[in-house]
């Protein structure tokens, strides 16, 4: 029964730009930024997003930054420094590229952003060596994913057609479309619950920190594929709200952001 109310509130709040659209189409990167473009209740989240990202390369050293998996979105206009990458050629990106081929030198990256892709990446082991080969020493890489948490656990599986499955021991998956391949909580498995392997495998990258955040923001949007639920007005108001759960956000939050530092090779922290 609760399966069923989900897929025709689902059916009933889907936006009609992508209703029966393929979801692994490359047009669902211009039809996502055309649609942040006029939510404004959605694209103002975006910024809190690309400031949380800002906040997390905060004291790399100075060299390029790397966006990877940009998409629709507008992360120029809070970092206009940041080389925009996607799977596909689009006007508003700098470069075609994948996570799993960063197209730079070694030890040449300052830092490497990424919001919501890498629970979308079929090997985020070669994610991962590229990151710590590409990374200059000190730098950082930041991701926002979807959080594991007590409330997220329950409704991603309720309204994501993405895969949910926390219990596998594999870190990855078959390899299949943009968006119709992943496992919502990769992130939380590789960096959280996997700690001690992922220290194991890639010891020149360290988990600087780790913070939950967005418990109920991006539902009201309504994100890329839905109706917004409140006026574009009510943002502040619901961000403020949001602030005064912080202490409970472990168990409520939609979004982690993860922030790994590439250290020596003898596992030393650069100082701040």
């Amino acid at each position: 029964m609760r399966e069923r109310a989900a897929a025709w509130l689902k059916r009933a709040l889907e936006l009609p730009e992508v209703r029966g659209l393929d979801r692994d189409s490359p047009e669902l990167i211009r039809i996502h930024r055309s649609l942040i473009e006029r939510k404004p209740f959605l694209r103002d989240l975006y910024r809190e997003h690309y400031r949380e990202l800002r906040q997390g390369i905060a004291g790399a050293p100075p060299g390029p930054v790397v966006e990877i998996g940009s998409g629709g979105g507008f992360l120029k206009a809070v970092l206009p420094e940041v080389i925009t990458t996607d799977l596909h050629p689009e006007p508003h990106l700098d470069r075609v590229m994948g996570a799993e081929r960063l197209d730079f030198e070694d030890a040449a990256v300052s830092a490497i952003v990424m919001l919501n892709v890498f629970h979308h990446l079929p090997d985020p082991r070669t994610f991962l060596r590229e990151a710590a080969r590409v990374l200059k020493t000190g730098g950082r890489a930041v991701l926002i994913e979807p959080a594991h948490t007590w409330l997220w656990s329950r409704l991603y599986r309720l309204f994501s057609a993405e895969p949910y499955d926390e219990k596998t021991d594999a870190w990855g998956f078959p390899p299949s479309g943009r968006f119709t391949g992943a496992n919502v909580p990769q992130a939380w498995i590789v960096l959280h619950r996997d700690r001690a392997r992922f220290e194991a495998e890639f010891p020149t990258l360290r988990v600087r920190s780790e913070r939950h955040h967005t418990a109920f923001l991006y539902l009201l949007s309504g994100g890329i594929w839905f109706r917004g639920l409140v006026p574009a007005w009510t943002f502040p108001l619901f961000r403020a709200g949001e602030r005064l759960l912080g202490p409970a956000m472990p168990l409520l939050a939609s979004q982690t952001t993860f922030v790994l530092e590439k250290v020596s090779e003898g596992g030393a922290a650069v100082p701040s």
